[in-house]
């Protein structure tokens, strides 16, 4: 017994001892840092989300809805004859089905210290298409179920569950798509497969809402073993770390950026675009002290992520109201509903210039008066909303004059300078002053 007891002792010596020899190896759990990252993330926008409830702003956009309902309702009621059907449903479907985000919660840390798990990341990315993946196809099939109604008056022969599944199957493409174009190495070849496959997804929504389905889904097929085919041309990695890493940053950036225009939340380093063609507006600034504010915020405004969406909004609705002056919809008013809602997307987007370079300190060092920098941002945004919602509002208003409204054709436009004239530069410099004070 005690011969035993002494083996048995000696036994687990020696196997302590073995493991005290083995070099120490740290366990990768990608479940448990995908969920820790995203709870992490979830965390800090919660204080902030709260901010954005009590400012009203939900319930802005809930009768901002109700109203487009009531709009579309009204359109699909009386629908004018040369209304495009097809292109009415491709426009509205086409942005769920082609924008494929990946939320990763990638930092630029991981490439030291994840880099060397790069085999065993598989697991952690499936997680991130499975969560970015699943809401927006249910964002697709919404986006059916609000066209549903006018695809009946259309040439579509397809049922609705044939429609939910080709679209199901058109989003995973895209998908899959979307992830060969961000292992893409070069840039100039990644911005060019992501514009030809949204030109052949909105040729194959085009087909798919106006032909027979067979057709429609023999061309689909085409095209995906045609995109399968341009895709293996250009240079890949294996992993893209660097563009997950920035596609994240834009996103935080993106999210702060929505949460400044309600409260103060942490600076987040912008996205510096060149915009040549819009570099001329910058020169034709007067070189003067008086000036030097509204140079700053001109530039600040056309070299951000702020200015492109600004570009995006008004070609958006440029479109749209165009669409809908053509077919007179309400007897052309029904322009006027839909310029007032995407102007006031507008001005609030607007909102968030008076934010840049809020904490600069080189503000305080110059000889530059404070109420000059307020004045400057005032004029700097009124000329940015007049120009905006007038060139979003020119070919609707070119089109209803021509169908003879004019005075339909006139009254938004109309509305629109007296609100950035009169009322917008007041309603800037009371928000800027009061920033200041709580400063």
């Amino acid at each position: 017994m005690a011969d035993r007891t002494q083996r048995s002792t000696v036994g687990s010596s020696q196997r302590e001892q073995q493991r005290m020899n083995q070099p120490y190896v740290n366990r990768f759990e990608p479940d448990q840092l995908w969920s820790s990252r995203a709870a992490a993330f979830r965390g800090e926008l919660k204080p902030y989300v709260g901010y954005m409830a009590q400012s009203g702003f939900p319930g802005v956009m809930m009768l901002m809805l109700i109203l487009a309902t009531v709009g579309y309702a009204a359109l699909v009621r009386d629908l004018p004859a040369h209304f495009p059907v097809t292109l009415f449903g491709v426009a509205l479907v086409i942005g769920f089905t082609c924008w494929s985000p990946l939320r990763t919660w990638l930092q630029p840390a991981d490439t030291v210290f994840l880099l060397p798990r790069e085999l065993e990341m598989h697991q952690y990315l499936r997680r991130s298409f499975r969560y970015t993946g699943i809401p927006t196809l249910i964002g697709v099939w919404f986006s059916l179920l609000a066209y549903w109604p006018m695809y009946e008056h259309g040439e579509g022969t397809a049922n609705a569950a044939v429609l939910l599944l080709a679209l199901a199957a058109l989003k995973a493409g895209n998908i899959a798509g979307a992830w060969q174009e961000r292992r893409t190495a070069e840039p100039g070849a990644r911005r060019f497969l992501r514009f030809l496959r949204w030109v052949l997804t909105g040729v194959t929504l085009a087909a798919l809402f106006r032909l027979e389905p067979w057709k429609a889904i023999l061309f689909g097929l085409l095209a995906a073993a045609l995109m399968a085919v341009i895709y293996r041309l250009p240079r890949k990695h294996a992993l893209p770390w660097e563009t997950l890493i920035r596609e994240e940053i834009r996103t935080r950036r993106r999210y702060y950026r929505f949460l400044a225009l309600f409260i103060d939340v942490p600076t987040q380093a912008p996205r510096i675009a060149r915009r040549s063609y819009a570099a001329w507006i910058g020169r034709a600034i007067k070189f003067a002290q008086r000036e030097t504010y509204v140079y700053l915020y001109t530039m600040t405004l056309l070299r951000t992520e702020l200015g492109g969406m600004l570009i995006r909004l008004t070609l958006l609705g440029m479109l749209v109201l165009y669409w809908l002056g053509d077919a007179a919809w309400l007897d052309g008013w029904g322009s006027t509903i839909v310029f007032v809602l995407v102007a006031g997307i507008i001005g609030l987007q607007l909102g968030s210039l008076r934010h840049s370079h809020k904490y600069a300190v080189w503000g305080h060092l110059y000889p530059l008066p404070a109420q000059r920098r307020i004045d400057s941002l005032a004029t700097v945004d009124r000329m940015a909303y007049i120009v905006c919602t007038l060139l979003m509002w020119l070919p609707g208003g070119i089109a209803l004059a021509v169908h003879g409204n004019p005075l339909q054709a006139l009254a938004a436009p109309a509305a629109a300078l007296l609100y950035g004239m009169l009322r917008r530069p007041s309603v800037v410099r009371r928000k800027a002053l009061k920033d200041d004070e709580e400063d």
